[in-house]
C-alpha cells in the first residue's frame, strides 16, 4: 500500500479516521491477509468444499498436516481462514463457544447467519477501541439452511456478506472473477472440488503439490470432513497446474 501525504498523521490507531474516511489500521489488516494463501469456498447442491492453499514447511522435519486451514465448528458448521493462523485460531475458538452456547440454550445447531453476525460484531469492536489491533484475518463461514448450504465471508472490518462461492487470501479479486465466470447452475461434490481446486490455482503465481491443499467437505448434520493427503492426490491427479512432489537429495 503506497503511502499518501498526510497518511502518517492517521494510520497509527485504529480508531481514527483519516480525512477522506478511511481507517488505515483495518486497511493493513486487509493487506497482510493477502500476504497468505487463497482459500475458496464452493456450495453445491448438498453441501460446501473449501479448498485452501498453505504454505508447506521448508524443514523436512516439519507435519505440512499440522498447518490448518479449514476449522469444524459444530455439526453442519465449519469455515476456511486466510490471514495469520494464530488469529484465526482465536476467531475459531468464539465461534465454537458461541456455538456450544447457543445449542446449550436452544437444543438446537446455531443458524450459520448468527455465528456470522455475532463474529462480525466481535471483529467490528477491535476497531473501535484503543489499545487493539484488528484482526489479520478473513473468513468464509459456512452452513446451512435447512438442507440448503450458504456462506458468509467477513473481513477486519466486521462487514459480513453472504455468498454462493467465494475467495478470500492472495489474489482473491482474481479468483472471484474466476469463480463468477465459472459457476454453474447445479454443481455435485465432484465438480465443486475441482473447481475450487481451479479457482485456488488462479490465485497461485506457480504450480504446486497436492500436499500443500488443505480440503475439507462439509454436508448437514455431520462433521466437517478434512480429506487426507492422499485422497486429495488422487482427485487433482492429471490436472496441469498441480506439480509433481518433490525429492528431496540423498542425505549421504
Amino acid at each position: 500500500m503506497e503511502m499518501q501525504p498526510g497518511q502518517m498523521a492517521y494510520d497509527r490507531a485504529s480508531t481514527v479516521f483519516s480525512p477522506d474516511g478511511r481507517l488505515f489500521q483495518v486497511e493493513y489488516a486487509l493487506q497482510a491477509i493477502q500476504m497468505g494463501g487463497t482459500a475458496v469456498a464452493v456450495t453445491y447442491d448438498t453441501g460446501i468444499v473449501f479448498v485452501a492453499y498453505r504454505n508447506l514447511p521448508v524443514s523436512s522435519l516439519a507435519e505440512a498436516g499440522s498447518i490448518e486451514k479449514s476449522f469444524a465448528i459444530d455439526k453442519g458448521l465449519g469455515c476456511v481462514t486466510a490471514g495469520l493462523i494464530a488469529d484465526s485460531r482465536v476467531l475459531v475458538e468464539f465461534l465454537r463457544v458461541e456455538a456450544q452456547r447457543h445449542r446449550l440454550t436452544y437444543g438446537e445447531a446455531p443458524p450459520f447467519t448468527l455465528l456470522g453476525h455475532a463474529l462480525g460484531t466481535l471483529l467490528q469492536q477491535y476497531t473501535q477501541f484503543g489499545g487493539t489491533r484488528p484482526f489479520a484475518v478473513s473468513l468464509l463461514l459456512g452452513g446451512f439452511d435447512g438442507k440448503a448450504p450458504g456462506l458468509v465471508e467477513l473481513d477486519p472490518s466486521g462487514a459480513t456478506i453472504g455468498w454462493k462461492a467465494y475467495a478470500i487470501g492472495r489474489n482473491r479479486r482474481a479468483v472471484a472473477d474466476f469463480l463468477e465466470e465459472k459457476l454453474p447452475e447445479n454443481l455435485t461434490e465432484e465438480s465443486a472440488f475441482k473447481l475450487a481446486v481451479q479457482a485456488v490455482a488462479e490465485g497461485s503465481p506457480t504450480p504446486f503439490q497436492p500436499e500443500a491443499l488443505d480440503v475439507a467437505i462439509l454436508e448437514p448434520e455431520t462433521d466437517l470432513r478434512r480429506l487426507p493427503v492422499t485422497d486429495v492426490a488422487r482427485r487433482v491427479q492429471g490436472m496441469p497446474f498441480i506439480g509433481a512432489p518433490e525429492r528431496r537429495p540423498n542425505s549421504r
